[in-house]
């Protein structure tokens, strides 16, 4: 118990206290994104690719965790090595060795269970302080509103159907999910939980709106950013029953606790917004640079680089969920392809959504470190490419 104290207690301190201070230094430096981008680079420094090769026991005993498990797989190896150079030495007859080797096989695959186990054991740390993390950041989203006019008070005189705002959430979602979940099936050997898991990060949609796509909404239309954070919400709820399915394939009704900001985030919709400035700086410097740090502690950038999953993934990331509302927007009619193009632009603003996503995901072991590198990257992508988006 003293030691899950104590590594728990490095933990946080470090995956709080590198992301923050490289946060700040790029909001200094005036960096697009500087908040994700801080925690990318400190999730960097903390994980296998630096820290991991400057004191690889330190980072194995404080994020990896299966220290002693690890060490006994290491010592089998090598005993099944000196056996089987004695035997060939000794000069045994080859099916002898053979047999031998179906016996270290079997021995050595259940070692390596046993290391996976009490690595997932003592990661647990790690994913409730992610989970804690996370409901941070979408509690957070509920108070991010413009200071006039909000959707918030549109709500009177709006009169956008419900079918509406099912279509196009519905679009936006399945479309960019439902491309990269047969993409990552069919051609990146990925399982059918993983697919669906990696669908779920593209097909979240945003459950709030930036000042700059509330306006540029309603320009398009009366109460266009009230119908947009709707249409966001329907695809966060689509992708979080997606996400929800693919945890329960592999864990079964603890699905519920590893995702248990996606079941709570529509009750936090009926929070009353309130102005928490003290909420939105602790997520922006703190959280949301965390959050990506805890996401890639575990992850080797150059192991887990993948060219293909990258491009496409932030292809799909923006375009896909983009064209899905336009398409959404188009099968219900009575708006021009510019005011639909224009109107949609508000669902692309789902970096955030897709960094929680895959944070969970990753988490309960459902992703793997490819495909969740690259959703980390498609994310910081969607962030640094929103003045583009602005412009049109």
């Amino acid at each position: 118990m003293r030691d899950l104290i104590i590594n728990s207690s490095a933990q946080y301190t470090l995956l709080l206290v590198v992301p923050f201070i490289l946060a700040v230094i790029l909001k200094w430096t005036k960096i697009r994104a500087w908040s994700m981008a801080g925690g990318l680079v400190g999730g960097i420094l903390l994980g296998p690719a630096v820290l991991g090769s400057v004191a690889p026991s330190y980072w194995e005993g404080i994020f990896q965790g299966g220290v002693s498990e690890r060490e006994e797989l290491t010592h089998l190896d090598r005993e099944q090595q000196a056996d089987i150079l004695a035997a060939t030495t000794l000069g045994v007859d080859q099916n002898l060795i053979l047999q031998m080797r179906a016996d270290q096989l079997y021995a050595r695959s259940i070692s390596h269970e046993k290391w996976q186990l009490a690595t997932w054991e003592d990661q647990r740390t790690l994913r409730n302080f992610s989970i804690a993390l996370v409901v941070l950041v979408l509690l957070c989203g509920n108070d991010r509103r413009a200071k006039r006019k909000t959707y918030s008070d549109l709500n009177s005189t709006d009169h956008a159907p419900l079918s509406m705002s099912l279509s196009v959430g519905a679009w936006s979602s399945v479309l960019p999910g439902g491309c990269i979940a047969v993409i990552s099936y069919l051609f990146w050997d990925a399982s059918l939980a993983a697919s669906l898991a990696i669908g779920a990060c593209l097909g979240a949609g945003p459950w709030t709106l930036s000042r700059w796509e509330q306006r540029t909404a309603d320009g398009s239309e009366t109460g266009g950013a009230l119908l947009m954070v709707r249409c966001g919400r329907v695809a966060w709820c689509i992708a979080g029953g997606a996400a929800i399915y693919a945890v329960w394939q592999e864990h079964g009704a603890m699905s519920l606790v590893w995702l248990l900001p996606v079941l709570l985030l529509p009750v936090m919709w009926m929070i009353p917004p309130r102005d928490g400035r003290l909420l939105r700086w602790l997520v922006d410097f703190a959280a949301i640079p965390s959050v990506v740090a805890t996401s890639l502690v575990l992850i080797s950038p150059i192991d887990a680089f993948q060219l293909w999953p990258m491009l496409i993934v932030i292809l799909l990331c923006a375009d896909a969920r983009w064209l899905g509302g336009v398409v959404g927007l188009g099968i219900l009619g009575g708006r021009t392809s510019a005011d639909a193009m224009r109107l949609s632009i508000p669902l692309v603003d789902a970096g955030v959504s897709q960094l929680c996503m895959v944070t969970l995901l990753f988490g309960a072991g459902v992703l793997t470190a490819p495909l969740a590198f690259a959703i980390i990257i498609g994310a910081l992508f969607l962030e640094i490419t929103a003045p583009i988006r602005f412009k049109f």
